[in-house]
Parts: C-alpha cells; sequence; structure tokens
C-alpha cells in the first residue's frame, strides 16, 4: 500500500482496509509546566481518529517525545528513532499523529518516511491535514509544508535573536539554565552569603593564595556551588571571571552594557582577578590553578629551543622519579617530543644567574624605575578605557551599525593592548613582594628561606625565558650551559 497523509475527515475513503498495527507519535516542543498535558491532549484525538477510521485498530505502542524539538538536530528523539525502527521491523504498519509538524520539520526527515511508504507500505494519519502523499502532487504540498515549517522555525530564531540584542543593549539580565553563584534564579537578586563568600575569596586571590587551598578550605567548611556539588579550582576561577558579578550584560561573550542588578564585586577587583589568571607565569593549567608547584620554571619560563617548535616546556618527572622538563608532543601541548632537561641542575644555574643579576646596582635601578612609571590605578583605568571602548563597539555591532568583522578586528586590537597592561599589572605586583637593598648574601639567605612562588617572582622579574635545545655532549649527566639560550628582561 502506498503512504497516505490525511486529514480524519478522508481517511475512511482511503484507508484500504482495517486491522492495521497502529503507533502513536506525540510531541509537544516545549512542556512549560512538566505535566505532559499537552501530549495527553494530543492521544486522545490520535485514539478517536484511529478507531473511527479503523475499527479492528491494534495500537503497538505510543510513542512520547515530550518537551522535544523536531527541528532541534543536536538532540534525539529516541521515541521517534524507536518508532522506525518498530516501522522498519513489520511491528507498526500505520502511524497516528495529531499533525504533520508534530512528527517532523525536516525535509530530510520527510523523504525517510517517504522511503518507508514506497517501500513497507506504510500509513500515516494525521487529526490535522490532509495530505496524500500516494500522489505527486500529495508529496509536493507535503515538501512545501515541511519547508515552510523549517522557515518558521529559523524565523523565529531570529526575532529570539533579535529580542535578546535588545535586552542585552539594556542591560536586562539574562537567566535560566545554571543558576549563577551569588544571585537567586532570577539572575538579579543578590544571594548575600554567596556574595560574601565570592568577595572573600577573591580577596585570598589576590593575596596570592593558591585556588587549590581556597577550595580545600571551601569544602571543608561545607561551601557549596549552584548545583550543591564541590568547588573545584577551575570553576572557582571562572565563577571570579564572570562580568555578571561586576554588574556587566554580556552578548556573545563580550560586555555590551551596564546590567540592571546590584554587582557583587566592583569593576577595579575583577580587573586585577582576570589580569592574575591570565599571567602565564602563575597559569600551571588545568584550568590555570594558582596552585603549589614542586618545579621553579615551569609556566613559560622554558621553552623548547628545536628549530620550527618553541613551544614551552612541561615539567615531568622520569620514569626514575627524578625531576625534569619535556617539550610534550601530545595535545594540547602539541610540542615536537623532542627535548628534556633535568631540572635539579638547571634550577641551580637559574637561580645562581638570577640573584647575581638581581643583586646589580644596574638592574635594580632598572626595575625601581619599572615600578615606579605606573601606578596600578593608572594601568586599571586604561584597561577599563579599553573594556568600555569594546563595549562601545559591542554595541554598536549588536546594533548592526558595524559589520561582525570590523567589530572583531577591533576587538582584536584593543584585548592585544589589555593583555600588554594586565602582564604590566602582573609583573609590579611580582617586583612588590621582592627584598630591596640586599647583598649577594643576604640575598642568597632570602632565597633559601623564600616559599618556591616568591622564588619565581624573582626568576620572573628579571627572566624573559631560557630556548633549550638538543644535548651538545652525548652522554655527558652534568648540565650542558651550551643547550641554553638565555633571555633576559630590558
Amino acid at each position: 500500500m502506498s503512504m497516505l497523509w490525511t486529514g480524519a475527515p478522508y481517511a475512511s475513503m482511503t484507508l484500504g482496509y482495517t486491522g492495521h498495527r497502529w503507533a502513536i507519535y506525540v510531541r509537544i516542543s516545549r512542556d512549560r509546566i512538566g505535566a505532559g498535558l499537552g501530549v495527553q491532549r494530543q492521544e486522545t484525538e490520535i485514539r478517536e481518529m484511529i478507531h473511527r477510521l479503523d475499527p479492528d485498530a491494534v495500537i503497538v505502542d505510543v510513542y512520547d517525545d515530550n518537551d522535544m524539538s523536531a527541528s532541534n538536530t543536536r538532540k534525539r528523539r529516541k521515541n521517534y528513532e524507536r518508532m522506525l525502527a518498530d516501522i522498519e521491523a513489520g511491528a507498526v504498519t500505520a502511524v497516528g499523529c495529531w499533525h504533520l509538524d508534530r512528527v517532523t520539520r525536516r525535509n530530510l526527515e520527510l523523504e525517510h518516511l517517504c522511503t518507508y511508504a514506497e517501500k513497507l507500505g506504510t500509513l500515516f494519519s494525521a487529526v490535522h491535514g490532509d495530505i496524500d502523499l500516494r500522489t505527486s502532487t500529495g508529496r509536493m504540498s507535503a515538501r512545501m509544508f515541511a519547508a515552510a515549517s523549517r522557515r518558521e522555525v529559523e524565523h523565529k530564531a531570529e526575532r529570539q535573536k533579535a529580542a535578546n540584542r535588545q535586552k542585552a543593549l539594556r542591560g536586562e539580565s539574562w537567566y535560566g539554565g545554571m543558576r549563577t553563584y551569588g544571585y537567586e534564579k532570577d539572575g538579579k537578586t543578590v544571594v548575600e552569603s554567596e556574595a560574601e563568600v565570592l568577595r572573600e575569596v577573591a580577596k585570598r586571590v589576590l593575596k596570592r593564595q593558591s585556588l587549590r587551598s581556597i577550595v580545600t578550605d571551601l569544602d571543608a567548611r561545607g561551601i557549596r556551588t549552584s548545583t550543591g556539588g564541590p568547588w573545584q579550582a577551575v570553576t572557582l576561577r571562572r565563577a571570579l571571571q564572570n562580568p555578571k558579578l561586576a554588574g556587566w550584560r554580556t552578548l556573545n561573550g563580550e560586555k555590551v552594557a551596564k546590567g540592571t542588578w546590584d554587582a557583587i564585586i566592583d569593576d577595579e577587583t575583577q580587573a586585577k582577578l582576570v589580569a592574575l589568571f591570565a599571567d602565564p607565569i602563575r597559569n600551571t593549567g588545568g584550568g590555570g590553578n594558582l596552585s603549589v608547584r614542586k618545579y621553579l620554571l615551569s609556566g613559560g619560563l622554558l621553552a623548547c629551543g628545536m628549530p620550527g617548535c618553541g613551544k614551552p616546556l612541561q615539567s615531568q618527572p622520569s620514569n626514575a622519579g627524578s625531576r625534569g622538563y619535556v617539550c610534550r608532543k601530545n595535545p594540547p601541548n602539541g610540542g615536537c617530543g623532542r627535548i628534556r632537561i633535568a631540572a635539579e641542575a638547571l634550577e641551580e644555574e637559574v637561580a645562581a644567574r638570577v640573584m647575581a643579576r638581581f643583586a646589580s646596582p644596574v638592574v635594580a635601578r632598572r626595575l625601581h624605575s619599572a615600578m615606579s612609571a605606573q601606578s596600578e590605578e593608572q594601568i586599571l583605568d586604561q584597561i577599563k578605557e579599553h573594556e568600555e571602548n569594546i563595549v562601545s563597539l559591542a554595541s554598536d555591532w549588536v546594533a548592526r551599525k558595524i559589520s561582525k568583522e570590523a567589530f572583531q578586528a577591533a576587538d582584536r586590537t584593543t584585548q592585544n593592548e589589555i593583555t600588554k597592561l594586565r602582564a604590566q599589572i602582573n609583573q609590579a605586583n611580582r617586583l612588590s613582594t621582592l627584598p630591596e637593598g640586599l647583598g649577594p648574601r643576604e640575598l642568597a639567605q632570602w632565597w633559601a628561606d623564600a616559599p618556591l612562588e616568591r622564588r619565581r617572582d624573582l626568576v620572573a622579574a628579571v627572566l624573559d625565558h631560557i630556548s633549550v635545545g638538543p644535548t651538545t655532549r652525548v652522554g655527558f649527566r652534568g648540565l650542558d650551559l651550551a643547550r641554553l639560550n638565555w633571555v633576559w628582561r630590558d
């Protein structure tokens, strides 16, 4: 039997015979109250239609895809797929639905249904609509209907995007999905107990406490995320950098307007946090944990010296357990995998050279000059000015005053400038923790007593990086100085 997609008033004239094995397919895109009432109403009307058309009908099953879109290709309609499998297996010979668009809004799926009808003789019948796929005119009508349904879906998406742009420009809060820690589900009302936690954590991070130690403390105190789970370093870092906490409305990841809700932390505090997290000297991977280190020179202070590589060396112990630095080949590092150097002797050489350089009066004057060139407040003002420019550009783009390409080009240039300014803040912060006016002996004692992070601050203050090349002395177990190309800070 050829496929028939027909409305109930006409089906009795073309059904052909009774006693079909029926599938009832019901679907609604959005169940706002979660009670399934929409699909229940569909099922009731479909059952009435089936028994009117086919008194001897056998209803095999009800295939329910409640709260599921027929146009979203990213989400599988599991019961729809199960129904198709039952058609192919011969368990189902007829399908009843409420309307064509409940089954599909896509031409590709419609063609699949036509194939089932032509090859298996499957009957399709709808409560509403009258499209007979046995004829070329009926198939054309069905395809036009599916195309129109698809256009309606795309037009609705365009309207929704336009509405979201307008809301963003007005600074209205977006809510939905996971609740933002620090705010109620409405996205506007501050949860004061959570806000206090965020302010406390921000202060501790800016005092150079590691995220791992803070997360451990939060867990011990029973402080959980908005979903009720334990905090992780990566989620805490992401939360602190969320522009919403500083009262900013974003669109596609860009700040576009000041929000209409109360901020939890101020712009200056968040700018300092963002700069700190962006510092490659402290960013150790794994989501950027400011973590306790066992290696002095990880985080970009060592680079692979093989031609065409240049990737940062990563800390990695050998099979025997001795510490070392390697150029990792596996993702996400993407290095050449051909360079390894032992950590102990290299770190001792770096310490000696860095302390000698730091104790130099010429270098000391240069560092002091760098600290006094601009205050942190002045640099933060420049960052804020650049960010306000990005907001203005984003608003022009959202309002379609400039093209997306023009906005992206300007955004890249401005973000590069912000990155340079944040590097200045980080360098100034590193210098502020270092000793002043110490001679070589006192500096050596300071180094022996200082924690690893303070030692790293001293190294990064005067050393940009070391490029490590292949060994020049095969079989030599000591430190091959010829492998090292030192790049000092100006």
